[in-house]
């Protein structure tokens, strides 16, 4: 009877049927980032051995596939899932079967997983003698594991790696469980088979997406082209191939749960039995081969993917069309014109902007502070725009890079680079480049006192223009963030900048000082 109650009970388990999904039919990537990202320090972050770029980055997979449901219970295994699945965030819609459980299983390739996985499983020794060359092949069955291997061959059992010949392990398979790639499994309770076409839904890490910028003077000095592009950067195991790609700005909250499943690595230790040594015996840890083999390549993968320095500088750009911009609650969705490859460990670029007559205004800016007579500040190149249809704008603008370039006596000159953050339409957009090197200026700190609690300033500023042409210079006084800081007089009107700082503008003539005179105070 306690056969019988035992067979029972396994009844159900060993009734199960294992159905495999090998691969996504179609595939969709939305791409999101919690913060701006600089394309120029990813990239080089990427060719970083110490980086774990695979871990970060997020991005929405939305995979169709066709399962062929078998009724009763069924073990479903979803293969070519990305490599950095966040497996608590999956959904499986269009499944009509009462879903049990789902598991995540990694158990990564590798000479240690391979032996591990093989005891009593029958391989072949390629035996190489160092001095004539000679190769000879045994059948031998794994008897132990990774930790220090032991093989029987011809009804004795010997080491790996202690027969003081080179030696190499050939396996016929790949042990069912070890992969290169997370698979996710689901057992499933289903009243009728059928087939069906779902729609897996997950996180993953390892994707980025990125904006920059090229402004381009145009000859009329007051008005310039714009260009922006889409960085697409996949740093994880797993490529989509013809996917459409979408990616949406603005920052976005994520939690610190919100990690990949981890491979499972086992290692092999070079241990020869029993002594951990033979003399003239080659340790090589890397000989084991797959001769036959169910997922793609041939070898292993000992390692969590990372970039070479080829694969960092694999950048392909994609220009004839533009991408379309929509809404995605209080962000902004831009969906690329056409599918597209994004491959493992490939960067991409895709133009999103093209804007050939933005309007704005040249201007300088320099920041005060007292006591730095010695050392003022120098004024940097400022270009003011506004994000709006008046001036050639008027589109949502994500945060990014921007190169600007002008062009003089017929050659394109690079002027500098700046930075700014995400920009919706109607806000003043100011961009800073580098030092002016035909403006200067002297400061002069005046009498200092303390009032109570409060230090109060004079300050002289004299601005030199040795340009053949007027300029405008914006001086800030670097106290303006102290507390209490107030202007209490000044021989030019104050104005408060789009940035939110108070601030005075000059207008220096070609050639010519302008002067400028005021006293703060802040508290001490």
């Amino acid at each position: 009877m306690l056969a019988a109650a035992l067979a029972a009970l396994a009844g159900p388990v060993w009734a199960q049927v294992q159905v495999i999904s090998p691969r996504s039919e179609r595939t969709a990537v939305v791409i999101y980032r919690d913060r701006p990202v600089d394309t120029a320090q990813l990239l080089e972050r990427s060719n970083q051995s110490g980086e774990r770029l695979d871990q970060e980055g997020l991005a929405l997979i939305i995979e169709t596939r066709t399962i062929d449901l078998p009724a009763g219970e069924a073990v479903i295994r979803l293969r070519g899932v990305a490599t950095g699945i966040v497996p608590q965030t999956a959904t499986l819609d269009g499944l009509p079967a009462q879903v049990i459980e789902r598991n995540t299983d990694f158990d990564l390739l590798s000479p240690g997983s391979l032996l591990a996985r093989s005891v009593g499983d029958i391989v072949r020794v390629v035996r190489t003698n160092p001095v004539t060359g000679e190769q000879t092949q045994k059948t031998a069955i794994v008897r132990s594991g990774p930790t220090g291997t032991v093989l029987e061959i011809d009804g004795r059992l010997e080491a790996l790696n202690c027969s003081g010949l080179t030696e190499r392990i050939l396996f016929d398979r790949i042990p069912e469980g070890l992969s290169d790639q997370p698979v996710l499994s689901i057992r499933t309770r289903a009243e009728t088979a059928g087939r069906h076409t779902v729609t897996l839904a997950y996180l993953a890490t390892g994707l980025q997406w990125s904006a920059d910028y090229v402004a381009r003077l145009n000859p009329d000095g007051r008005s310039l082209a714009l260009t922006g592009w889409i960085t697409l950067a996949n740093f994880g195991g797993t490529g989509f191939a013809d996917a459409p790609v979408q990616v949406v700005a603005g920052n976005l909250n994520r939690d610190e749960d919100t990690v990949p499943v981890e491979p499972t690595v086992v290692n092999r230790e070079p241990t020869c039995w029993p002594m951990d040594t033979t003399t003239g015996a080659p340790q090589n840890l890397d000989q084991i081969v797959v001769t036959g083999r169910r997922t793609g390549g041939v070898g292993y993968l000992a390692g969590a993917p990372a970039l070479s320095n080829s694969e960092a500088d694999e950048i392909v750009v994609t220009g004839s069309r533009v991408v379309r911009m929509g809404e995605l609650g209080d962000y902004k969705i831009y969906t690329l014109p056409e599918p597209t490859d994004v491959n493992a460990r490939q960067t991409k670029q895709v133009q999103f902007l093209d804007q050939a007559d933005v309007g704005f205004t040249r201007a300088y800016a320099v920041e005060i502070g007292q006591g730095d007579d010695d050392d003022p500040g120098r004024p940097v190149l400022m270009l003011r725009l506004k994000n709006d249809e008046e001036t050639g704008l008027g589109l949502p603008l994500p945060g990014g890079g921007i190169s600007l370039f002008e062009t003089q006596a017929g050659a394109t000159l690079f002027t500098g680079q700046a930075r700014f953050a995400d920009k919706g339409v109607g806000l003043p957009l100011e961009l800073r480049f580098g030092e002016a090197m035909d403006l200067s200026v002297q400061q002069e700190t005046g009498e200092s006192e303390r009032v109570g609690t409060m230090r109060r300033v004079a300050m002289t500023v004299t601005i030199h223009n040795d340009k053949p042409q007027a300029a405008q210079i914006e001086v800030r006084p670097s106290e303006s963030y102290r507390r209490g800081f107030r202007i209490l007089d000044s021989s030019t009107r104050p104005v408060i900048t789009e940035g939110g700082y108070p601030a005075w503008r000059l207008a220096v003539p070609a050639g010519g000082p302008a002067v400028l005179t005021y006293t703060i105070e802040y508290e001490d």
